[in-house]
């Protein structure tokens, strides 16, 4: 049944070809003149990729992407957990650029600067257009492709350690930031385990989405306003890094202990001794 679903030789053939396109091609032709509809344009690309595999191989896309029903209570716990791993993998990121700095390592200013910039809501009338391009059309769109696509395929032939490992060091790279691949990896991880636990895409896409309007508040509040508490180079004081590992710890242990609507893979119990576990392979 799940002879069809990707296996890693053919996540790289279609995600690969996929993200080099968006980032390379899309990007830099649609991007650098029109940031927002750059990256709306750049992230559908991806979901097109998924769409031609589905097709060729006739698979259900609501199984392989995950469209499984969520209980409302973990979509309710998903919220704050969002907002706290967003805090601590901010925080990690700021710890790293320093041990980077120390390194002679740093991420160039250009590429920080650009960073900062596309994030800059610049007048009401981009708010719209900015929000989306920002916050929902990448939670969507990366999640359906790597909680979806990437963690399934990889779930089905080589169990729940690879698919959330791998899933998770594919996200982190493909956003072509070594600066960065740490935090991304460690909230990747964060986005599977709620896939996994949940058997559901839902909760990891408002997670994403949440994490990525708490970045855009904080530029725009500490770049317009000046709140500086708000901005993406300020520490948290310690006691409230401490509350939020704490929140963000008894959060994940309430979710994984709240009963699931749907099987991860359909037919197949979804528990750790389901899939073969076998470590990956071309073959």
């Amino acid at each position: 049944m799940y002879a069809a679903y990707p296996h890693l030789a053919q996540i790289l053939r279609v995600g690969l070809p996929a993200l080099l396109l968006a980032q390379f091609i899309i990007w830099p032709i649609i991007g650098l003149t029109f940031p927002h509809a750059g990256i709306i344009v750049a992230e559908t690309t991806i979901l097109w990729f998924i769409a031609l595999y589905i097709r060729r191989h006739q698979l259900v896309a609501e199984d392989l992407l995950l469209l499984n029903a969520t209980p409302g209570v973990a979509l309710l716990l998903t919220a704050p957990l969002a907002f706290c791993c967003s805090l601590i993998v901010a925080e990690l990121d700021l710890y790293l650029a320093q041990f980077l700095r120390q390194l002679d390592w740093s991420m160039p200013l250009s590429f920080q600067k650009n960073l900062l910039e596309i994030q800059l809501i610049r007048d009401y009338a981009e708010a719209p257009l900015g929000l989306a391009a920002l916050v929902l059309v990448p939670a969507l769109c990366e999640e359906l492709f790597f909680r979806g696509f990437v963690f399934t395929g990889l779930y089905a032939h080589y169990g729940p350690r690879w698919a959330l490992l791998g899933s998770s060091v594919f996200f982190a790279g493909s956003h072509f930031n070594p600066w960065q691949f740490l935090p991304l990896l460690v909230f990747g991880l964060f986005l599977g385990a709620l896939v996994h636990w949940t058997h559901s895409i839902y909760p990891a896409i408002l997670a994403h989405a949440i994490n990525n309007l708490a970045s855009v508040a904080g530029i725009n509040l500490r770049t317009y306003w000046g709140l500086e508490d708000f901005g993406p180079s300020q520490h948290l004081p310690l006691h409230l890094a401490l509350l939020a590992l704490l929140a963000l710890l008894a959060g994940l242990f309430l979710l994984r202990r709240q009963p699931t609507i749907m099987p991860l893979l359909i037919g197949r119990e979804a528990s750790e001794e389901a899939p073969p576990a076998h470590p990956p392979n071309d073959n």
